[in-house]
């Protein structure tokens, strides 16, 4: 059997090893060809190796907790980090998890089974052609195949930019502005050597930019020395992120110790569970009225037990508000709001319903995972359940404390000035960007984007997947989501056919899923569903072997020979 992933990050490197176990347990001998035109396979871009030391992960080492290596020659994080760093509360840089990733997949290549067989091909696909049950690929002017299965695990493909940004590229190309992204880190930094004394607005106020913000200051030589910054002389006059609210992500709990307050208890975790598991087969708010009657119980007691004064009556109004509109709840400006929630994440004033809510989420989102995405959902639920999870990510998803406080000290010294800010209030000029602060107006002649494009299957402008939209074989599971596929990945196609030989994981299924963007999404259970589904086809497949099938197989090897006309 013949297999072709494409795109070759965490995710990638899981659905690898999960596809070793099978062969390992008595399946069918398999050759897999994997395409990643990234220079370090199993980390991607993302936790590259190379990637500079200030981005860092929003997860404390304790919390990083990955399946273990089918090599048990491998570690686990937890072990195989002690080297680099031995107190399990720090946040560690990216590129630290990214080298794991990278020994861990050379360990696998280096004790593969015999019936497995790894080809690494550093190529971009550009596009994918079925024939019968057959798919060949193109890649950089060459052409591969035929395989029996094809899996896409791209993580962060290409996506086309949404009008505010296409307006603002096309103005800085037109001005010769300078119009980038938040990464590659290395990059960034690289192009910020040549933007002393300039003005920067960072679209965006979420993780992204706090790395932006580490880059543009620590990444340009600057210290953070006993409480005060220590300018290089090479950092922008000022950094303006900017955001629809203004408001900087809250901070995770400071230490294990107060990390253990927002623990639901094992009962309350199987109510949670019970209450998901009816919301999936129901319909809209309904399901999502369930799950907070599991939910608010847990709340209210967390509150209690740590003092907090708001009663069950807050804590309905909280949850009402955050489905009509998330976010709505706060009213404190963007300084005082960092200064609130650092109380509550150091322990130094009782939590708010909000911070609450948010931490007993991130505890609940490996049960959230396997019940959501292991079986179909009905659009109207998967929205609303989806909508709710991608607000409270603002805590869910929150920053080291330390990035926080640093962001604080910045903000004090008048280096970083963060804004709420509308499009309409945003002024193109001939110099730049126009924004409206309170030190008075910034023209800013460097935007950096730092808005992660939606998964949204249709807007994806890498050509493998534009491609099988066009003709159908993929196509959101509703408007503005991923891709319809079932539990194991495997495709539905408009006509609502699975679609053979055919699977897709990762964030670009959103919707099918939910909470793809967690590291601990990359090894879920949809890559072992994967790996023993696509093992079981073939033995079926390899049981049918026929003429037919043969005639496929010659007819893709010619075209392959003749490269031209192919596609």
């Amino acid at each position: 059997m013949k297999i072709a992933i494409v795109g070759f990050g965490p995710r990638g490197l899981a659905a690898l090893e999960k596809l070793s176990v099978q062969v390992v347990q008595g399946n069918s001998p398999i050759e897999v060809d994997i395409f990643d035109p990234h220079a370090t396979p199993a980390a991607g871009p993302n936790f590259s190796p190379t990637e500079p030391d200030v981005c860092l992960l929003n997860l404390p080492i304790r919390d990083v907790d990955l399946p273990q290596s089918p090599n048990k020659n491998v570690p686990p994080f937890g072990q195989w980090v002690q080297k680099i760093e031995a107190n399990d509360e720090v946040y560690v840089p990216r590129s630290v998890l990214g080298t794991y990733f990278t020994e861990r997949f050379q360990a696998l290549m280096a004790n593969l089974p015999d019936d497995l067989t790894v080809t690494l091909r550093p190529l971009r696909v550009e596009r994918a052609v079925r024939h019968d049950d057959l798919w060949q690929l193109a890649a950089e002017g060459s052409y591969f195949g035929p395989y029996d299965h094809l899996l896409l695990s791209l993580g962060q493909p290409k996506t086309d930019l949404d009008d505010q940004a296409d307006r603002w590229r096309e103005h800085a190309n037109s001005q010769g502005l300078d119009f980038t992204a938040a990464y590659p880190g290395k990059a960034l930094i690289q192009s910020a050597s040549g933007w002393a004394d300039r003005e920067v607005a960072i679209r965006g106020l979420g993780l992204s930019s706090l790395d932006v913000i580490r880059m543009l200051t620590l990444g340009l030589g600057g210290q953070f020395v006993d409480g005060r910054y220590v300018a290089s002389g090479r950092e922008p006059s000022v950094i303006v992120p900017f955001s629809l609210d203004g408001r900087a992500p809250a901070p995770k709990p400071a230490s294990r110790d107060i990390d253990a307050l927002f623990d639901p208890t094992d009962d309350e975790t199987k109510s949670f569970e019970a209450a998901l598991r009816a919301a999936v087969a129901g319909q809209g708010d309904e399901g999502l009225a369930g799950i907070f009657d599991a939910l608010k119980p847990v709340v209210s007691r967390i509150l209690s037990e740590t003092g907090a004064a708001e009663d069950d009556t807050a804590i309905d109004g909280w949850l009402a508000m955050e489905v009509e509109k998330p976010g709505q709840q706060e009213t404190r400006g963007t300084v005082e709001a960092i200064e609130g929630n650092l109380k509550e994440a150091e322990g130094a004033c009782p939590p708010s319903v909000g911070f609450t809510v948010g931490q007993v989420w991130r505890k609940w989102q490996a049960s959230l995972r396997a019940i959501f995405d292991g079986q179909q959902t009905n659009a109207a639920t998967a929205k609303s359940l989806i909508a709710f999870d991608e607000g409270l990510k603002r805590y869910s998803y929150g920053a080291p404390v330390d990035n926080l406080r640093q962001l604080l000290i910045l903000i004090d010294t008048g280096l970083v000035t963060p804004l709420a800010a509308e499009d309409p209030s945003i002024e193109l000029s001939d110099d730049g960007w126009r924004l409206e602060a309170d030190r008075g107006a910034v023209t800013a002649s460097v935007m950096i984007d730092s808005v992660l494009p939606p998964p949204v299957i249709d807007k994806v402008s890498e050509p493998v997947i534009q491609g099988l939209v066009e003709d159908g074989t993929l196509m959101p599971i509703y408007d503005g989501a991923g891709a319809h596929c079932m539990p194991d990945g495997a495709v539905i196609d408009e006509n609502g056919h699975q679609v053979v030989g055919l699977s897709i994981i990762g964030r670009l299924t959103n919707g099918s899923t939910i909470a793809d963007d967690s590291i601990h999404d990359c090894f879920g259970d949809v890559t072992e569903r994967w790996a023993r589904g696509v093992t079981l086809s073939g033995k079926q497949h390899a049981s049918k072997l026929s003429p037919k099938y043969a005639a496929a197989m010659g007819w893709l090897q010619k075209k392959t020979a003749r490269k031209a006309g192919c596609f």
